[in-house]
C-alpha cells in the first residue's frame, strides 16, 4: 500500500469527524473498453450543504432510498465544475447517476472513445464555492501507473502526463 492510499484512506475513515474538506477522484483509463471511468467521492453533509445553495432547495440525501431523484442536480453540478482535457481536447464526460455508501456519495461518470491517452488536464472546482478550505484529490490510472494532483481554491487545474 503506498504512502498517499494510506491517507487517503485515513482520511475516509475520520470522516465522520472531518475539520477539513475534501473529496476524492478517480479517472481509469480502461484500454479494452477505449473509455476512462470516472467516479467521485464526496461527503454527504458537504456535497448537501453545497446542492443545497447552489441550487436554492432543501435536500435531505441520507434519507432517499436513492439517489435517483437528484441525479438531474448532481449531473448539472458536475457539468459546471468538472472537466478533463485528454491530450489537448476537452472531453464531454458521460453522466451514469450516483449512489450512497455511509456517509459519502459515489458520483459516477464516463469519456467514451479514448485512444492511448497521454495528457489529461483536469479542472476540478466541486464545493470551492461553499468551502474554502476544500482540497479536491485526483488519481489518474493509465496502464497500471496512478498519478495524483490536489486541487485547491489557488490551484484549480493541473495536469498528469504518461508515457
Amino acid at each position: 500500500m503506498n504512502i498517499s492510499n494510506y491517507i487517503i484512506g485515513l482520511i475516509f475513515v475520520l470522516g465522520s469527524f472531518h475539520p477539513f474538506h475534501v473529496a476524492v477522484t478517480e479517472l481509469i483509463y480502461k484500454e479494452d473498453d477505449k473509455a476512462v471511468q470516472v467516479m467521485h467521492r464526496i461527503f454527504v453533509d458537504d456535497f448537501e450543504r453545497t446542492l443545497n445553495k447552489a441550487y436554492d432547495v432543501n435536500l435531505d440525501i441520507l434519507a432517499l432510498e436513492n439517489t435517483s431523484s437528484i441525479d438531474s442536480l448532481v449531473e448539472n453540478y458536475l457539468s459546471q465544475r468538472f472537466k478533463v482535457t485528454i491530450d489537448g481536447k476537452e472531453k464531454e464526460l458521460n453522466y451514469l447517476g450516483s449512489e450512497l455508501e455511509e456517509d459519502v456519495i459515489w458520483c459516477y461518470q464516463e469519456i467514451y472513445k479514448v485512444r492511448k491517452p497521454e495528457t489529461f488536464e483536469i479542472t476540478n472546482t466541486m464545493m470551492f464555492e461553499e468551502f474554502d478550505d476544500q482540497s479536491n484529490l485526483i488519481h489518474t490510472t493509465v496502464r497500471g501507473e496512478l498519478k495524483t494532483i490536489r486541487l485547491t481554491l489557488n490551484e484549480r487545474t493541473d495536469q498528469v502526463s504518461f508515457d
